[in-house]
């Protein structure tokens, strides 16, 4: 086998489900091969991107008032199953434990599928009075549930491993409706830093969670043309409140409901990522999420290994020593070699040094993004470096902005809608609001709506496409996960 075929993969444009797959394993993300389906294991290398993924919304999340806490993996089906009156075949999709040991269990107990039921059951012990709110908590926890759909990795999967799952109490709708817009806000900063580009929408209200007041989604378009939820937010109201009795003490002595909403990612967001910036040749990682953002790469020639060895260790050592996480590959395989294999890994930087660098005082420097490479004097290492660093981000930056306007169309006709869905894209279309028109187009087109942003037209500017009437909303349909 070949240095080239070793590391080669099916073209993302003829079949993006197998590359997709060939990519997570060959750039050692997720081995696929545990014999439970829907659940997989996480490799170093992709461990350390989902940890650096987290990181990012956990700073996040810790500027504007958010504390980690842990809540049990576990709970009774007396507690969860009050949810089971709000979500219409919930209980299919929970993992139950009925044994303990070899003894059945006295109840039976559920995987968490969500930590509503967990949560709250505690919650209305801790909140009593007006000064304990708001209350705003995050954790970052395994979830369980039977998908029974067909299971890809990251994207829909029966063992969620990394689920930032936040929920936040308020004492009145209003400031739950804030929390929302701030909710919005920090997922929307994660993902411009993530380098991912996406769409902010309202969920239909016959399809938001049962009892919710509303719910907002940011989403994405992945390169097979159907549309992927990135994250989630929702107000649910004083909905699980009432359910669970978390009640607060007012400041006039009254007792009233809490408000509350909850808002998650999982390891989506790296679906996203992968799949986006990806290309034939592997990941594309942006620098803040990549385990090494720069590779040295030794290129000796016979006789003159030791002094280029000798430099390659002294620029792996300034940029460790600069916070830049640095790989020296000084293996015994080829140059060829590494060049695929750092390519798959999704390396932002690869510097050359052989003798031509020793004698000439410089790097030479090539980014993930082109074959074009960069000297660099050796003074104006570390400036170099960095200074490619935010040229590739910027770089990545635009490519998605512009994948993204490629992947959506603005439509005004039935006709429209299908051409824009047959070329791998999710039309958006001028809706009045009324679910009769929804439904109509659903049927018409035969995709759901994927969620709608309101009020962004005025006026006159676009009616209905399905009735004619005056238009405020942009609504989105296509194929989706």
């Amino acid at each position: 086998m070949s240095e080239r075929e070793a590391f080669e993969l099916t073209p993302k444009e003829g079949d993006f489900a197998k590359w997709f797959d060939e990519v997570l394993f060959k750039s050692e993300i997720l081995d696929e091969r545990y014999p439970v389906k829907g659940m997989y294991v996480w490799l170093p290398y992709g461990y350390q991107i989902m940890e650096a993924v987290m990181s990012i919304m956990e700073r996040l999340l810790r500027q504007t008032g958010h504390k980690r806490v842990y809540f049990p993996g576990v709970v009774p089906k007396s507690v969860l199953s009050r949810e089971f009156e709000f979500i219409k075949g919930f209980q299919d999709s929970v993992y139950w434990i009925t044994e303990l040991g070899t003894k059945p269990s006295p109840e039976p107990l559920a995987l968490r599928p969500t930590s509503e039921a967990i949560m709250y059951e505690v919650l209305s012990k801790w909140i009593q009075s007006y000064a304990d709110l708001p209350l705003k908590i995050y954790q970052i926890v395994p979830v369980y549930r039977f998908e029974t759909k067909a299971t890809r990795p990251l994207i829909r999967v029966r063992e969620i491993a990394f689920f930032k799952e936040a929920h936040t109490f308020h004492a009145t709708l209003e400031e739950a409706a804030e929390q929302v817009k701030e909710g919005v806000e920090i997922y929307k900063k994660f993902y411009d830093e993530l380098l991912v580009p996406y769409l902010v929408v309202k969920t239909l209200p016959w399809d938001t969670f049962p009892g919710a007041k509303y719910n907002i989604d940011l989403i994405t378009v992945m390169p097979d043309g159907k549309a992927l939820e990135l994250g989630s937010v929702i107000n649910f109201g004083d909905l699980f409140a009432k359910t669970y009795d978390l009640t607060y003490m007012d400041e006039n002595g009254q007792k009233r409901y809490v408000n509350t909403c909850s808002y998650g990612i999982s390891e989506r967001s790296l679906a996203a990522i992968i799949a986006i910036h990806g290309d034939n040749k592997g990941l594309k990682l942006p620098p803040k999420i990549a385990p090494v953002q720069v590779v040295v790469i030794p290129i000796p020639k016979v006789g003159e290994k030791e002094s280029v060895l000798r430099k390659a260790r002294e620029v792996y050592e300034r940029l460790k020593e600069a916070g830049i996480r640095v790989k020296l590959d000084d293996s015994e395989e080829r140059p060829g070699y590494k060049y695929y294999k750092w390519d798959m890994k999704g390396v932002p930087l690869k510097v050359d040094i052989g003798s031509q660098e020793v004698q000439g005082g410089y790097v030479s420097v090539a980014r993930r993004d082109r074959v074009e490479r960069t000297k660099i004097p050796d003074e104006r290492l570390i400036e170099g470096i960095m200074e490619e660093l935010s040229k590739y981000e910027q770089a990545l930056r635009e490519q998605a902005n512009e994948y993204l306007a490629s992947r959506v169309a603005r439509v005004k006709t039935f006709d429209e809608i299908r051409q824009a869905i047959q070329e791998g894209k999710i039309a958006g279309f001028g809706w009045c609001g009324r679910e009769e028109c929804a439904h109509t187009m659903e049927e018409e087109i035969g995709y759901g709506i994927l969620g709608y942003e309101e009020n962004i037209l005025s006026g006159n500017e676009e009616t209905c496409i399905v009735c004619g009437e005056p238009a405020p909303h942009v609504a989105w349909i296509g194929r989706s996960y």
